[in-house]
């Protein structure tokens, strides 16, 4: 397996585009948050209301070039334009790593038409979301990943933090000091709970029993929003009190 340093940056930042369909108009609405966006969602009153949303897309370097949740269909254009302005050829992508299979976070893999291995826990397989993407899973070269932990490459590691998702899982790397945190844990925020296959009780024993003990100064890489770290969490999260 590669050794070395693993080094990481954010590909391509979060956002979120909230729109209603109000009579035969489309009107949108804009924040500066992530909590922003979800209230103006709720504010479109009269309106059909609709959100486009897409997740950090995280990029590591070193040993290989590794891309962590891909991230929304609508996306694709941004994630291949951001990996050929550092570089690197979006064809030449060999690995991804999937922290779970919502479609804000898998749609736009075809934009990688060279990966080889898709990694991917086997909780997360037979969802009905990852049914619904069939086509993409379907084609995808996937690596299960099986139980509660377990390696991707040296330095790269992984552990099962279901709650957000069943299969839901956190890559980190103990030299380097961080964790790619998916949707679990956000800047002030947990990851939500209310979709199929949530589970709020199981999402705050994955933090507190796998994430915190991580320590104060491991940095936090969310699937949305903001870095943040272990002991900032632990300061000011609400909901971790």
């Amino acid at each position: 397996m590669a050794g070395g340093p693993w080094q990481w940056e954010v590909l391509v930042p979060a956002h979120r585009i909230v729109f209603g369909l109000l009579g035969d108009e489309v009107v949108e609405s804009r924040a500066a948050t992530a909590e922003g966006t979800f209230a103006a969602y709720r504010r479109l009153e009269g309106a059909v209301p609709g959100m486009i949303a897409w997740p950090n897309t995280m990029l590591l370097t070193g040993p290989e070039t590794v891309v962590v949740d891909p991230g929304y269909q609508t996306q694709g254009d941004m994630l291949d334009g951001a990996l050929r302005a550092r570089g690197i050829d979006p064809a030449g992508v060999r690995t991804v790593v999937m922290t779970h299979l919502h479609s804000d976070h898998l749609s736009a893999l075809p934009q990688l038409p060279g990966v080889t291995e898709v990694w991917v826990h086997r909780d997360e397989l037979d969802t009905p979301w990852a049914r619904r993407q069939r086509g993409i899973v379907d084609d995808a070269p996937v690596v299960v990943m099986d139980g509660a932990e377990g390696a991707i490459r040296e330095g790269l590691t992984w552990f099962h933090t279901p709650g957000h998702a069943p299969g839901h899982v956190v890559f980190f790397n103990p030299e380097a000091r961080f964790a790619i945190v998916g949707d679990v844990l956000f800047n002030g925020s947990v990851g939500r709970t209310d979709l199929p296959g949530g589970d709020h009780a199981a999402l705050i024993r994955s933090i507190k029993e796998k994430l915190l003990p991580l320590g104060d100064n491991m940095v936090c890489l969310p699937g949305h929003g903001p870095v943040t770290s272990i002991g900032d969490e632990k300061a000011h999260n609400p909901f971790l009190r």
